[in-house]
C-alpha cells in the first residue's frame, strides 16, 4: 500500500470565519468521506453547539450536506467544480499547451497547481501509452518529492521555502523527503538553487516505480510560481530522449506562463474604470 502525503504539523485554530470554513472542509479527504459535529468541535476548538452551528451555515450554502446524523461534501462542492473546469481561462489555456506537448511527445502531460503549502494536479491528459499515477487528478501531492515539488520549491520565495524547510525537518512525515533534497538548510538550499538556475527537473521513481517525471515552473507576470507542467514517462533511462524532452516540457511550461500573462493584462485591462 502506498503511503499518502502526509497531514501538515497541527497550528492554532482558526479565528476568522473563512479560515474555520476552510478548516472543516479539509477534515475531508479520500478515507473520511463524513465527518461528525464532534469533529469539526475538535478541529476548531469550540463546543459542540457551535460546530452545530457551523455546520448548519454550510448545510444552508450547500457546501455541506447531512445523512444518517453526519456530514459530507455538499452539492455546491460539484458546481463550483463544474465552473472552473469548463469556463476557468487558465485551465483552458493549460489544455490547450498540454494538447500540443502530448501530440508531440506522445507522453502523459500533468498541469499541477499550487495554493498555500499544497501542490495538487488539476489537469491530466493521458498520452499514447497511459500509466498509472497514483497522484490523480485533485489528490494532494507531496511537497517535497517529485519532479513537480521540487521544481515548485525551487522557483518558492527564500524565507517562505526556509520555513517550510524548518516545518517539515519537525514533521516525521515529512522529515526524510525534505532530507532526501538536502541533510541541512545549506544543502537543501544549494539542491534547489541548482534546479532554479537550469530552469527544469527530472525525478526517478520519487511517486511511482519505474516513472520518470520532467517539470518546468508555471509563473505569473509578478514571477510568482503557480504550479508546474510535467511530462511522464515509463521505463529506463534514455538520456538523449530525455534531453529532447526537457527542452520540450519547458518550451510548454514558458508558452502557458505567457498565455496567463496575457490572461492576466486582459482582465486589468477590463477592470480599469473608463
Amino acid at each position: 500500500m502506498r503511503k499518502q502525503p502526509s497531514t501538515p504539523p497541527k497550528s492554532d485554530p482558526p479565528r476568522s470565519v473563512i479560515g474555520r470554513v476552510v478548516t472543516i472542509l479539509g477534515l475531508f479527504h479520500r478515507d473520511r468521506l463524513a465527518i461528525g459535529a464532534a469533529d469539526i468541535a475538535s478541529a476548531l476548538a469550540i463546543s459542540t453547539a457551535s460546530a452545530y452551528r457551523y455546520a448548519n451555515d454550510l448545510l444552508e450554502a450547500g457546501l455541506l450536506a447531512k445523512s444518517a446524523g453526519r456530514f459530507r461534501l455538499g452539492a455546491k462542492i460539484i458546481e463550483l467544480e463544474y465552473v472552473i473546469r469548463t469556463f476557468d481561462p487558465i485551465l483552458q489555456a493549460g489544455d490547450a499547451v498540454m494538447r500540443e506537448l502530448r501530440d508531440a511527445t506522445g507522453l502523459d502531460v500533468l498541469m499541477c497547481n499550487l495554493y498555500g503549502d499544497t501542490i495538487v494536479n488539476v489537469l491530466h491528459l493521458a498520452g499514447k501509452r497511459p500509466v498509472a499515477l497514483t497522484y490523480t487528478k485533485g489528490l494532494p501531492m507531496p511537497l517535497f518529492r517529485g519532479a513537480q515539488a521540487r521544481v515548485i520549491l525551487a522557483f518558492t520565495d527564500y524565507r517562505r521555502l526556509r520555513r517550510l524547510y524548518e516545518r517539515a525537518l519537525e514533521d516525521p512525515d515529512l522529515r526524510r523527503d525534505a532530507r532526501r533534497i538536502g541533510g541541512d538548510w545549506p544543502a537543501f538550499s544549494s539542491a534547489l538553487r541548482e534546479i532554479r538556475t537550469q530552469g527544469w527537473c527530472l525525478a526517478r521513481g520519487e511517486l511511482d516505480p519505474g516513472l520518470t517525471g520532467i517539470s518546468a515552473p508555471v509563473v505569473g507576470t509578478d514571477g510568482r510560481v503557480l504550479g508546474a507542467l510535467v511530462l511522464v514517462r515509463a521505463g529506463p533511462p534514455m538520456p538523449r530522449r530525455e534531453r529532447a524532452l526537457i527542452e520540450q516540457v519547458r518550451a510548454g511550461a514558458s508558452e502557458l506562463s505567457a498565455r496567463i500573462a496575457r490572461l492576466e493584462s486582459a482582465g486589468a485591462r477590463r477592470r480599469q474604470p473608463r
